[in-house]
């Protein structure tokens, strides 16, 4: 997943039937930010598309990791905490009926 230099917090993922994609949803781990994100993605695409939509704005200051210019969606950083395997999302482990 790209970096964008904040730190989030994953609430909830669901399968997608009519797009046939997986979407993962976030929100941002600052105690008083309401900005959120979703990402989706098609989980047997092997080019790993991945699309990603922010909601909201920060109610915080930018993150130090976070250069990039004004008006740019994505951002680079190095944060460790922001780094997630969503395939081991959605395959692991068993899910009961």
């Amino acid at each position: 997943m790209p970096e964008d230099g904040y730190e989030w917090k994953k609430y909830g993922q669901k399968f997608i039937k009519n797009i046939q994609k997986i979407r993962s949803y976030f929100r941002c781990r600052h105690r008083l930010c309401g900005a959120k994100k979703k990402v989706e993605w098609h989980p047997w695409d092997p080019s790993g598309y991945l699309r990603i939509v922010y909601e909201g704005a920060h109610q915080h200051g930018a993150p130090e990791a976070a250069a990039a210019p004004p008006g740019a969606q994505l951002q680079g950083g190095g944060a460790s905490s922001n780094r997630y395997e969503l395939g081991a999302q959605y395959f692991g482990g068993a899910r009961s009926q």
